[in-house]
């Protein structure tokens, strides 16, 4: 047998003398007072300040807490979206970003589709990483070439001094190419000069790249497919991509070289002339 009355304008009942669960009004059982916090203990467990929390509160970024008489109390929802906050702003996205994140009608699956997706747009596509080394390491690496090949690559940056007995190889890739060259006869501040040039005119072409990705991707092939079906395009896109920027630098290499030998024979002369002699 089922009884209910109204108490106060709320409906309380039992069922064959037993208490109905606790009135969810926002469809979860009410936390006991053991998982509730004061602003100072959420501060504490979040790790901000206990102004930090006001803040995300007066931008809307986490809701109100509960009153109970004059005192504050707040759920481990909150916590957990002021974790999250923190994490994302690490991550280096703006408040005015994270607010659109949660704001929207399912946050939990947004936010993870954006963490999906922020996790496949960081992803490496080179394995070409910044080395330490000690000083016997780096006199190896250039003990083949000509005296004064270290102070070059320090001042074309290819080698950092730390200033601590260490040194860091900015891009052992690069600088490998560049010795490589030097081996040939380039000189290193060539080779810093290309290096250069080339990482200005592709850093727009690569810009351009991206920004039609993702126009794209707004507009259809990952439309409805969330993070994952974003992240399996990208994972094509990586090794298509470098062999496309091989392949083109390689056809305008030919291009231009060609160019030159059909137009400007007499620089191609010039430049023989000079080596030989």
């Amino acid at each position: 047998m089922i009884g209910v009355t109204v108490v106060e304008g709320c409906l309380t009942g039992t069922v064959a003398d037993e208490p109905l669960s606790p009135d969810l009004s926002d469809g979860t059982a009410e936390p006991a007072e053991s998982e509730l916090y004061t602003l100072s203990e959420l501060a504490r467990s979040a790790g901000v300040t206990e102004r930090t929390i006001r803040y995300y509160q007066s931008q809307k970024l986490i809701p109100r807490p509960d009153k109970k008489g004059r005192e504050a109390w707040y759920r481990p929802e909150h916590l957990e979206r002021i974790r999250l906050i923190v994490d994302l702003r690490d991550r280096g996205l703006s408040l005015a970003v994270i607010r659109d994140l949660v704001d929207d009608d399912d946050p939990t699956t947004t936010v993870e589709n954006w963490l999906g997706i922020d996790a496949a747009l960081r992803a490496p596509w080179s394995d070409d990483r910044p080395n330490t080394v000690g000083e016997a390491e780096l006199r190896e690496l250039v003990a083949e070439h000509p005296r004064g090949t270290l102070g070059e690559l320090i001042a074309e940056d290819f080698v950092r001094d730390n200033r601590d007995g260490t040194w860091t190889i900015v891009s052992p890739t690069l600088t490998d190419q560049a010795l490589r060259l030097l081996g040939a006869g380039i000189d290193v501040d060539v080779s810093a000069a290309i290096r250069d040039l080339l990482r200005r005119r592709m850093a727009k072409a690569v810009h351009d790249t991206v920004k039609l990705m993702v126009k794209r991707a707004g507009e259809g092939f990952a439309a409805d497919g969330g993070a994952d079906q974003f992240s399996s395009a990208l994972g094509a896109l990586r090794p298509v991509a470098r062999e496309m920027a091989s392949l083109i630098l390689a056809q305008e290499v030919e291009r231009a070289l060609a160019h030159l030998a059909e137009d400007r024979p007499r620089e191609i002369r010039g430049v023989s002339s000079r080596s030989g002699s």
